[in-house]
């Protein structure tokens, strides 16, 4: 990739679902740093100590699933799929004393989250009212107490929704 940017051919180098391990690999090694990591980081998995270690060494960090994966656990099992239930952070009721509160929907209160922690969050929605309320996030701020109960919701790796066990650590 940095013969890539050498060329012209690209401005930058970006990593995806890469950890904390590997992105020091990375830094040692590359001459280029990485401009951004694009990993699942949502409410109920925030991923702490990457999202430090990246933005400590000046890398964006950019959230997909950023508001879990509500619709998750009907696919699994509309395909005949079992195995672990997510958790619906859009129906969680500190999630929605906070909306309430700014009067926001719960999808405009975690992308404002993961905004003031300096995190790119990237919904997905195919609903064009969705698409312009996931833009409409710019005009609120959660106080300290917000940040905090938002926070305190961390459950960690078990509300993964992407588990790349396939990759090697």
């Amino acid at each position: 990739m940095e013969e890539q940017v050498d060329a012209g051919r690209t401005k930058a180098i970006g990593l995806s679902n890469f950890n904390q391990r590997q992105i020091e690999r990375i830094l040692k090694s590359a001459r280029i740093k990485p401009a951004c990591l694009q990993v699942e980081i949502h409410v109920a998995m925030q991923q702490k100590e990457l999202v430090d270690f990246c933005h400590k060494n000046g890398i964006v960090v950019v959230a997909y699933s950023p508001l879990g994966s509500p619709g998750y656990n009907t696919f699994l099992k509309t395909v005949g799929q079992g195995g672990k239930e997510l958790p619906n952070m859009i129906q969680n009721p500190v999630v929605k004393q906070i909306a309430e509160k700014h009067k926001k929907s719960t999808g405009q209160v975690m992308l404002r989250f993961l905004i003031q922690r300096d995190i790119v969050p990237i919904p997905k929605s195919v609903n064009p009212a969705r698409i312009k309320q996931n833009f409409e996030v710019f005009d609120f701020k959660l106080d300290d107490e917000d940040m905090k109960r938002l926070a305190d919701l961390e459950i960690g790796e078990s509300a993964r929704v992407c588990d790349f066990k396939f990759f090697p650590p």
